[in-house]
């Protein structure tokens, strides 16, 4: 997916309030090579500032237990050191607390105070930040992504277009937003059970500890109410922040009077992460996204996830490794001299394969460990290159990724540990520059995200897509993410951007460094986290 241009600096940082940059902006430079922390127009710190050592005291260092600090916007940076012209490490979601020290360091253009936190870095406690647990964001945004799961949010689609509401609307000002509303409740009141159908999703299968699934899918989804479809926590009560009115301040990037009823509206097919509902007036249900405004249930679609996944290199399998990827494929018997079908296969289903291939009939065919043949046409191939790259050496973790076979493997040195289908850029081996491709070369990843929300142009219909999990970026605008909205893993699909499945996703962000501390929304590869995963992109 190749996402449009976001702006690249927003007051001290480039990260807004809730954007994250595109795939590939209009001039193909993506974000600065800060990524999302780049600090715009400020200052770089001299070498003499940036050599300057904070000494650690009792006092101003953090244990673990000790008091807390929390984001009060939507992004609370986190600073290599206590300057805001120092590296930006990384990040706090609004809501999000973190570990400090009793004191700050200092207060030197931080009223509030620089404090160091767990497990490294500085945040400011003034503007995005506070040391005050009582603050209505902290009290109010309380559920957390889960970065157990592949979905870490309850997760809808917009099924019609939305208003975005800043407060609990009346009948009266729901009737005044929402064109043809009575005859949209009518329709809701008699399909909501068929429009609100789940299947079985990305978290009802487990996974150990390096995200590779283990066990089996269940017969059937979870039973879910309708508080749990849309992340309640089993109150159906307006909640307190909204009681009588708005209790809490503006942290979304779209900026409105205290007095607005609605902020914008949400185009059909958006993608939306939840953190609570309710019912309101006219009994009518509202979801509460991440940046705290209000959605109404009737316009969404729960969606959880794809149930696709790679195969774990370490039990059971090994490379070459075939996907289904198109409907309607077989496998063959091909020991008469003759192609004569045999199973009908299900796509994405993982197939092993034994590395034997032959020509019959005009097709290629690669065997399977059971006999069995297939058309090389119908399956994405995860195989060990001939020459693996010159740094693919003792347990150096990198990424193999494929575009002429959409697949992705994982290494540790000259070792496979796990591969899977995924979706590159739509337009082949063209130039990123002018097609819709994903760059090949080696690159390193240099920031990750628990979730970040993306503008995209996708096959002619532009939506949103807020909180896409776990975003990887590696070149610019070009990241590794999980695609929700599409099951066309081994296909090329996106503008540019890699895709893969929620599990595959999460499985890949475990894998990578530099690793994500402990309550962190995003980490940014510095000298204070760790280096960047490889990232070897080829035909």
């Amino acid at each position: 997916m190749r996402l449009s241009h976001r702006a690249l600096a927003l007051a001290a940082f480039a990260l807004s309030a809730w954007g994250a940059p595109a795939c590939k902006s209009k001039d193909e430079g993506g974000p600065s090579k800060d990524g999302i922390f780049a600090l715009g127009d400020a200052p770089a710190l001299s070498k003499a500032e940036g050599q300057e050592e904070i000494p650690e005291t009792p006092e101003t260092t953090p244990v673990a237990g000790g008091p807390k600090l929390g984001a009060v916007e939507f992004v609370a940076p986190i600073f290599e050191k206590p300057d805001r012209r120092s590296e930006k490490v990384g990040y706090l979601r609004a809501g999000g607390t973190l570990t400090r020290g009793e004191k700050p360091v200092k207060t030197d253009d931080c009223a509030g105070g620089w404090y160091r936190v767990l497990p490294t870095g500085f945040v400011c406690a003034t503007n995005e930040a506070t040391t005050n647990l009582e603050h209505p964001i902290i009290r109010a945004l309380t559920l957390r992504p889960n970065v157990d799961e592949p979905m870490p949010y309850p997760y809808a689609f917009v099924r019609a277009i939305a208003p975005n509401y800043y407060r609990v609307p009346t009948k009266a000002e729901q009737l005044q937003y929402e064109m043809s509303l009575d005859r949209h409740l009518r329709s809701y009141s008699r399909l909501h059970d068929k429009w609100n159908t789940l299947e079985l999703g990305s978290n009802d299968l487990d996974t150990d500890a390096e995200g590779n699934v283990i066990g089996v899918l269940p017969d059937e989804p979870p039973v879910f109410d309708a508080n749990a479809f849309y992340g309640g926590n089993g109150s159906d009560a307006i909640p307190w922040y909204f009681e009588g009115g708005r209790k809490i301040p503006n942290i979304a990037s779209f900026k409105v009077p205290d007095y607005a009823v609605i902020t914008n509206r949400v185009p059909r097919k958006a993608m939306l992460a939840l953190i609570g509902t309710f019912v309101g007036p006219n009994d009518r249900r509202f979801a509460v996204t991440t940046d705290a405004r209000l959605v109404p249930t009737s316009k969404l679609k729960p969606d959880r996830g794809s149930t696709f996944h790679g195969v774990n290199l370490k039990k059971g399998w090994q490379l070459p490794v075939a996907f289904v990827k198109r409907d309607g494929a077989y496998a063959y018997d091909a020991s008469k001299g003759g192609m004569e079908k045999k199973e009908k296969l299900h796509r994405l289903d993982p197939v092993q394969l034994t590395g034997r291939s032959k020509h019959l009939g005009g097709n290629r065919l690669v065997e399977s460990i059971d006999g069995s043949w297939y058309k090389e046409s119908d399956v994405a191939i995860a195989a060990k290159p001939s020459k693996l790259p010159a740094f693919a050496k003792g347990q150096k973790k990198w990424i193999d990724i494929s575009i002429q076979s959409q697949t992705l493997v994982l290494y540790e040195g000259n070792r496979a540990i796990y591969a899977t289908a995924v979706s590159t850029g739509r337009d082949g081996l063209g130039d990123p520059k002018k097609t819709l491709s994903t760059p090949t070369g080696t690159f390193e990843i240099r920031e990750k995200h628990v979730t970040a929300t993306m503008d995209a142009n996708e096959v002619d219909n532009k939506f949103e897509l807020r909180d896409v999990p776990w975003v990887q970026y590696f070149k610019g605008g070009y990241a590794l993410h999980a695609a929700p909205w599409h099951e066309d893993y081994g296909r090329p699909r996106s503008h540019g951007c890699i895709n893969l499945s929620p599990i595959d996703a999460r499985r890949l962000f475990l894998f990578t460094t530099p690793n994500l501390p402990a309550d962190w929304h995003g980490v940014n590869v510095s000298k204070s986290t760790d280096e960047g995963t490889m990232v070897h992109i080829h035909p």
